[in-house]
């Protein structure tokens, strides 16, 4: 079938949704239909040291912008560690806690799991007077020296090393920056990122995500009651509420609706042979409602005593029915138009009204969330979890966790959801919480730094020396308490695997030229692994070839061969002969993975590529890694 010419897009079309696919924040649609490129932002994005950029301000342009850009995107030189003892259920679940700055894992997981993550939450610092936040340095040179090679005068190296985890708006924007920009590659094409804030950086980060998901992806700012005050004694209005902005990656974009309450049930009290049902009135009111807003919408219609009716508003003036002729008629025809009496003035008239349905309604989402506990509920309950310690302050309560988690459009009960600021654990909770309550199997990557515990604090007296502990231990609590005494509960997924992100002595040592070279560094890289197993060598190997965490391997030759997927990795000396055989009837592998410092047969290296052939695997399906 031939394509529509008028109706097919035009090359420049199809070049802007590109762009603005890759870079949101660089182009544009002005008010005359002209497509607009940032030539500067659009520079940042490919190489920041040739951008000119005026930083000496905030918001946009701040000073350090080009180094966060820059630290978002160097290379990553750590690892991760499975931490069996820490897990729990290791072999069944499919949920993954990992310990370590967020940065790190931020990289870490842009490997495996680009555009896999169907719902991002997080609770950043607010950049208060009370919060603590580390701006991660993870350059592959010298701070000063990256910073000149970034183009920035002398004059602002100084100040940049200075407000790395210092409470200023350009602080802070470096910090999120980095993070917000990797969150967004994690972002499925339908998925969407909802960020708490409240007033000391909301303006800041609304104009941030502007920039990195796009202005048009920006889908409302969420105001919620915290059920406490704060401020008062500031002389000022204080403070009863906080915010959460929602992004999406795309913005052909509707939420989904949410499960009705008790209140909203009690409309659908009315019922037919088709079942229960509410109705409107089938005049349109609210926002262009009159006749000229809508002229093909104001027509007469028959009331019961076949008198003319037409759609004019209590105040007297001619509105507009809610659809057109053509569909009242079908409507009418369908039963789907109920009569009843309606007073105007003196006079009583029929007046026409909609049916709809109960069967598969819900409701839609407001931006105002007042009708769920707050803060002191969410504490309260942490609390009672912990044996009655006040381990964390200012926990998020679970309930606004499972709607934002309700409210994403399309998903599925499989989805997985990233929270990179985990803090007490709340959303790994409310994940669990709403599985048992509706019976899907969402998974979640919570990530949490190793943050000690202040020395007067009730969660150090308690046993706490990290907020990575409280998270775990939460986590661990919280499911335990969802399925007990609960046999319908038994097959819930409430394990996580654990994993800690580690320095990799040797890529340290990688950076270095010759001449730098000590012999301190040279036994560091003969004698010091990171890591020594071949199970913690796997899993960065999963991490390499992009799967999951989560996958499940099997050990095919002891010590030397394991399938996962559809990946076999090879991480000792084996003969052709031992893969082949090994290999042969296992139809879903289709790639080869070496671990290349495991492999002392320099004879084997070399005839492999000819050797997979034998199991139909091409030798572009052969990686050598390490």
């Amino acid at each position: 079938m031939k394509k529509n010419i008028i109706e097919e897009q035009s090359i420049n079309d199809n070049n802007y949704q590109k762009l603005k696919e890759l870079f949101p924040h660089a182009v544009s649609i002005d008010e005359e239909g002209k497509y607009i490129i940032d030539k500067e932002k659009l520079q940042m994005s490919l190489d920041p040291s040739k951008a000119e950029i005026k930083e000496d301000g905030y918001g946009l342009n701040w000073v350090g912008k080009k180094e966060a850009y820059h630290t978002a995107f160097t290379k990553n030189y750590k690892v991760l560690k499975p931490l069996k003892d820490d897990s729990k259920n290791w072999d069944e679940t499919e949920n993954i806690l990992i310990k370590g700055d967020n940065l790190d894992a931020l990289k870490i997981l842009r490997h495996n799991y680009f555009e896999s993550i169907k719902m991002i939450y997080i609770d950043p610092p607010y950049n208060t007077k009370s919060d603590e936040f580390v701006y991660n340095d993870n350059f592959t040179s010298s701070t000063e020296q990256t910073l000149e090679e970034l183009g920035y005068d002398k004059e602002y190296i100084d100040y940049i090393e200075n407000i790395q985890g210092a409470k200023t708006h350009s602080g802070w924007l470096s910090f999120m920056y980095s993070r917000l920009l990797l969150a967004k590659d994690l972002l499925k094409e339908d998925g969407a990122i909802f960020i708490s804030i409240d007033d000391n950086e909301f303006s800041q980060l609304k104009i941030l995500c502007d920039e990195i998901f796009g202005e048009t992806n920006f889908m409302g700012n969420i105001v919620r009651a915290t059920g406490q005050t704060t401020g008062q004694d500031s002389g000022g209005l204080g403070s009863s509420f906080d915010f959460i902005l929602l992004y999406t990656k795309n913005d052909n974009y509707d939420l989904s609706g949410l499960p009705l309450t008790e209140k909203d049930l009690k409309r659908f009290e009315n019922q037919d042979e088709k079942g229960h049902f509410a109705y409107d009135q089938m005049r349109k009111t609210g926002s262009n409602d009159k006749r000229e807003d809508r002229p093909n919408m104001y027509y007469a219609i028959q009331d019961p005593d076949n008198n003319e009716l037409y759609p004019i508003a209590p105040a007297g003036y001619e509105s507009c029915w809610r659809f057109e002729k053509k569909t009242y008629e079908k409507l009418m025809k369908e039963n789907f138009i109920i009569w009843k009496k309606s007073k105007r003035g003196n006079t009583e008239i029929w007046w026409p009204y909609v049916k709809y349905y109960l069967e598969g309604r819900t409701k839609r989402p407001s931006p105002l969330w007042n009708d769920l506990e707050g803060n002191k509920k969410a504490a309260r309950d942490l609390r009672i979890l912990f044996n009655g310690n006040k381990v964390f302050d200012f926990p998020k309560p679970i309930e606004m966790l499972k709607r934002c988690i309700q409210i994403v459009p399309n998903a599925q009960d499989d989805d997985l959801i990233l929270d990179f600021f985990a803090g007490s654990g709340t959303t790994a909770h409310a994940v669990m919480d709403l599985n048992a309550e509706d019976g899907g199997n969402r998974k979640y990557i919570c990530v949490q730094w190793a943050e000690e515990t202040s020395q007067t604090s009730e969660a150090k007296k308690a046993g706490y020396g990290t907020i990575f502990d409280i998270t775990k231990t939460r986590i661990d609590k919280a499911g335990n308490k969802i399925v007990e005494g609960d046999i319908t509960k038994q097959d819930l997924d409430i394990g996580f695997r654990t994993f800690e992100i580690v320095e990799d002595a040797k890529q340290k040592i990688y950076q270095k030229s010759l001449e730098e070279m000590s012999q301190d560094d040279l036994l560091t890289f003969t004698q010091n692994k990171t890591i020594e197993s071949n199970e913690e060598i796997l899993y960065n190997l999963f991490v390499a070839e992009t799967l999951p965490l989560s996958t499940k391997h099997k050990e095919l030759i002891k010590d030397k061969l394991y399938l996962a997927s559809n990946v076999a990795f090879i991480l000792g000396d084996i003969t052709s002969d031992e893969l082949v055989e090994a290999l042969k009837e296992k139809k879903g592998c289709e790639y080869i993975t070496v671990y290349s410092p495991n492999i002392s047969n320099d004879k084997f290296t070399l005839e492999i590529e000819s050797n997979i052939t034998k199991l139909g695997i091409k030798p572009d399906k052969l990686r050598f890694r390490g």
